[in-house]
């Protein structure tokens, strides 16, 4: 299955859902308290925000305008609708974009927020790239799959070698924001109710229609084979590995990471 087939694919799998991946409400608000100084209306920028679950939370405990952006158009219809019947399109603006090049002026926002998303493009590139958009004293707030202890099973390390082979330890991405310029000012684990409760469950009972959607096809069920392998691995090995939550300050006036 070639790349674009596996994403269009991995699409249809999710359309309809609130969370694309591992996330929760309580989570999201604990990266954004980290987030200490933060102006009282801050602007905000959600890189690959999907359907917006975290969106909308960081739009009802923020008093700014936000900016969503996402690469597939599915994923924002769901988000719009959601925003006409919250009624905040005023505040929120969704932009369909690539998080490799988005279409912003240096220092434009407060804070920009990526749950479960930067992957795409990889930690520290994300990191460099999207350091010039934050203003001094703004913050960047990530979640990133990642190792919490070594020597994982070889069943889990040969999925993940597989699928994500940039994954590395928290330590060691702790360590290279700091080599990109920025301070680190919290970390946490992604609870696995966050995975088991408010992401993998509405996507398990997601499978049979996608199956019944692409008429079984060699290919889909691949995907549905894979993602059931994931749902499994999680609960077996969470100790092992999981999504961390990382809390990154730009500070005033250091010449570091690219300035």
């Amino acid at each position: 299955m070639n790349e674009e087939r596996l994403i269009e694919l991995l699409v249809s799998l999710h359309e309809g859902l609130d969370r694309l991946g591992p996330g929760n409400t309580a989570s999201t608000l604990r990266a954004l308290a980290m987030c200490e100084d933060l102006p009282s209306a801050p602007d905000v920028l959600d890189v690959g925000c999907g359907a917006g679950a975290q969106t909308l939370v960081l739009a009802d405990h923020t008093h700014g305008s936000l900016v969503a952006t996402d690469l597939f158009p599915v994923f924002l219809e769901k988000f719009a609708a959601n925003l006409n019947k919250r009624g905040l399109t005023s505040r929120v603006q969704l932009l369909p974009a690539d998080m490799n090049t988005l279409p912003f002026a240096d220092s434009s926002f407060d804070l920009i927020w990526s749950e479960g998303a930067i992957y795409s493009m990889g930690f520290d590139e994300g990191l460099r790239r999207w350091r010039p958009l934050v203003r001094p004293g703004g913050y960047l707030v990530v979640s990133e799959a990642s190792w919490f202890k070594p020597d994982p099973p070889d069943r889990l390390k040969s999925f993940w070698a597989g699928n994500y082979p940039a994954m590395r330890a928290v330590d060691d991405n702790l360590a290279s924001a700091q080599d990109l310029g920025w301070t680190p000012v919290g970390h946490f684990h992604l609870p696995v109710d966050a995975w088991q409760t408010d992401y993998y469950q509405p996507l398990r009972e997601r499978l049979p229609v996608f199956l019944e959607t692409h008429e079984h096809a060699a290919d889909a069920k691949a995907v549905a084979e894979m993602t059931e392998l994931e749902m499994d691995l999680l609960s077996a090995y969470s100790d092992y590995y999981g999504y961390a939550f990382y809390v990154l300050h730009r500070p005033h006036g250091i010449l570091s990471g690219g300035d």
